[in-house]
Parts: C-alpha cells; sequence; structure tokens
C-alpha cells in the first residue's frame, strides 16, 4: 500500500506509515488550492505532524502524534519504527518476554516448587546468551544450545540434573516454535543431554546413628528446629521409617492416621506431581510406638508436629532440614549429608529385607518400577538369590 504526500506541488512515495498533518484553523493551506483530499499531505506547515497505518509485519500503528511538525524529523521517526519493525522480524521478541510469557502459561500446569525450577533453567540459558551478546530469541542458534550444555551449566551439576534442567529448556523451545517466536524447530536438532543415574547410596547403621545423636545436640534457638531439637530427630527418625520425602515429612499431620490391622496408615497427597495429573494418594505406615513419640513430642505448631512459620509451602523447611543435615555432616565428618539419602536408606533396607522391587516403588511414590530399579538395581537382593537359583537348576538338569 503506498500514500503519496503533496509538498509544493512534488508528489512523494510514503510506504504503510503513513505521515500526515492535522492543521490548525489558522493554516494556510485552508485558503490555497491544494484539493481538500490532498490537504493532509500538504507539508509546508509548522502544524503537527501525525503517523498511523501498518507495519510490514501487519501490525496497526494507531493515529498518534510524532510529536514534530517538521518534515525531516517526523519522518526520521518513522525510518526508526520501521527499522525496529524489521529488527524484530529477523531477530524475533525479546528472550526475555518469552521467558515470561512461557511460565505465565505454566503456572496452571506446575507447582511453585516445579515452576521455579524451570524458571531456573531459562534463567541460566537467558544469562549464557546474553554473554554472548544474544538478546532476541531468534538470533539463539543450534550451536549456542550445545554449547550451553558444556559450558553454561556448573561443572559440579549432576549429570541426572543436568539432563533434567535440559529437559525444561526444550519445553520451552517446543512451546517457543509453536507459538511463532522462532522460525526454526530448535528442538529437533539439538541433542539431549544423556542421564547418568548413579546407584543411591544408603547410610551405614554407625552414619545413622551418629546422625540422630548430633540431632539431638541442636543449639537452642528461638524458632524451627533448633528450639525443639527432640522433635527434629523425630522428623529424621519419621523419614527414615517411612521413606517419606522431606517436604511431606515436615507437612505430616497425626490427624490424618487411621488404624490398620497392625499399623497406622498415613494417607497423603505427596507435594511432587503435577497439577494437571489427577491427584494421587500415597501411604505410609508407622507403628504405635511412633505415633505415641509424636502425638506426646512437643509440635512446633497447632498444624503439626514437624510445621513452622507461615504460609502453605514446604519448602522453605525442606530447605532448612538440608542446611542443618549439611552441619550435621560437616560436624560429623559424613560425606553427603542430606535428608534424601534418608530416604534411600528406607528402600534400600526395605529391599535387603526382601520385600518385593514393585511393594517398595509404591511406599516411594515412584511413577514406575523402572526408576525405582534404575536406582536400587544393586540393592535388589532377592532378585539376584532368584536368577542365581533358576541358572543352577538348569545347569543341574543339563548335567
Amino acid at each position: 500500500m503506498y500514500e503519496y504526500s503533496y509538498t509544493g506541488g512534488v508528489s512523494q512515495a510514503i510506504k504503510s506509515l503513513v505521515l500526515y498533518k492535522r492543521h490548525l484553523q489558522s493554516c494556510r493551506v485552508h485558503k490555497s488550492r491544494v484539493p481538500r483530499s490532498k490537504r493532509r499531505f500538504w507539508m509546508d506547515c509548522d502544524c503537527p505532524i501525525w503517523i498511523h497505518g501498518r507495519t510490514p509485519t501487519g501490525d496497526i500503528v494507531p493515529r498518534q502524534s510524532t510529536q514534530f511538525s517538521d518534515l525531516k524529523r517526523a519522518e526520521a521517526l518513522r525510518a526508526s519504527l520501521m527499522a525496529q519493525v524489521q529488527t524484530d522480524a529477523v531477530a524475533g521478541p525479546p528472550l526475555s518476554e518469552c521467558i515470561e510469557k512461557y511460565l505465565a502459561t505454566r503456572e496452571q500446569d506446575l507447582d511453585a516448587r516445579t515452576l521455579n525450577q524451570h524458571r531456573l533453567a531459562l534463567e541460566r540459558l537467558q544469562r549464557f546468551l546474553e554473554a554472548q551478546k544474544i538478546i532476541h530469541i531468534r538470533e539463539m542458534t543450534v550451536d549456542h544450545l550445545e554449547t550451553f550444555k558444556t559450558a553454561g551449566l556448573p561443572k559440579t551439576m549432576r549429570m541426572t540434573t543436568k539432563a533434567t534442567t535440559f529437559a525444561k529448556i526444550r519445553c520451552f523451545l517446543r512451546a517457543a516454535f509453536r507459538r511463532g517466536w522462532i522460525k526454526e524447530a530448535l528442538i529437533d536438532k539439538v541433542t539431549t543431554v544423556k542421564a547418568v543415574y548413579d546407584q543411591k547410596e544408603p547410610y551405614t547403621d554407625e552414619e545413622i546413628a551418629t546422625i540422630l545423636d548430633h540431632a539431638s545436640q541442636l543449639d537452642g534457638g528461638t524458632h524451627g528446629y533448633a528450639k525443639q531439637a527432640d522433635t527434629f530427630r523425630l522428623l529424621l527418625e519419621l523419614m527414615l521409617a517411612t521413606g517419606l520425602r522431606v517436604g511431606d515429612a515436615v507437612s505430616f499431620d497425626p490427624r490424618a492416621l487411621t488404624k490398620g490391622d497392625s499399623l497406622w496408615i498415613y494417607t497423603y497427597k505427596p507435594q511432587k506431581q503435577k497439577r494437571s495429573e489427577k491427584p494421587k494418594l500415597l501411604e505410609a505406615y508407622i507403628t504405635d510406638e511412633t505415633k505415641k513419640r509424636i502425638d506426646e513430642c512437643k509440635w512446633l505448631s497447632p498444624k503439626g508436629p514437624f510445621w513452622y512459620g507461615a504460609g502453605s509451602d514446604p519448602t522453605p523447611l525442606a530447605q532448612a532440614v538440608y542446611e542443618r543435615m549439611q552441619n550435621i555432616g560437616e560436624r560429623a565428618a559424613i560425606a553427603d549429608c542430606r535428608p534424601h539419602r534418608l530416604r534411600d536408606t528406607f528402600a534400600v533396607r526395605a529391599l535387603l529385607r526382601g520385600m518385593q522391587l514393585e511393594d517398595v516403588s509404591r511406599l516411594l511414590g515412584h511413577a514406575s518400577v523402572k526408576v525405582t530399579e534404575t536406582y536400587y538395581a544393586k540393592w535388589i537382593g532377592s532378585r539376584k538369590r532368584r536368577l542365581e537359583r533358576l541358572v543352577a537348576e538348569s545347569l543341574a538338569v543339563i548335567d
């Protein structure tokens, strides 16, 4: 689409963003011979210049003042707008803007903890790209993404964590292509990070005894776990006896217990699950003795024995437990002292007692038995003994 200006009898082609005059009543154009239909494009006066139209990408620019009356300055403004449009068309929107839009759409699907993990992964990518002078999303290439996997993630990060981090970035790339932010399906070209799963290592009996002993000797404090050392120790014992994740353990509510034939059954909704999934319930089992100790201990708040503070997000409490166990590890010279290893110890002890892998998987709340087997393969003694017996029997038949 082209419009034409009329300046002193000379026609000038102007593109889809149109400059025109809003002539004042006092302007001499009203007394001139310029046709009424052409007067808005007569620029030989000091009346204000306005702009409107469409950009080459089809975006509508509403009627607005350029704040100028001089044609050269107004044309410079129009040229800068056109250049910006061309830059946006080639380079795409800013990466930071795309990240915020993407995270906003995931809020309804993900819990706060998982959403923060997505944000952390994408912010790592953004910082890496900004260091490479990449600001707009379409400037990002496969080479940038492949380099990010090796240079953009901490060297100390475990391969499983790197894999899950990059999986979140791949989700973002898929959405970016679908929404037109990028014109190339980068997700089909960039390779995944291969996760290397370390076999879980439980605490030894000696380490457990040392950890619990140090937990009972926490320095007194004014609030939280430091204020009630015995309650903190009981929290660790609960995780060890049930395999509860730390986020679920700090949210433990004894009022939800029901009596079974020989144990107390705790039915709960795990913190770690997608919002979009149908909520699943898990069970944990505790003895009469453990229940009695929990009922009689000093609760940290009316909400529960292990809960303190405001809000409903267990993440800060889980972090507090992690930090206290790290301190215990430093004082007692126990490597990798963290709450999740109590869960690993529960799983390994159950397997060594002969509990079926499927049952352990159910108690841990894993998505499938394969997940449990991946992490605890070398501790599945019953399966090894069964295979040994079958092989021995087959060899006896051959002989």
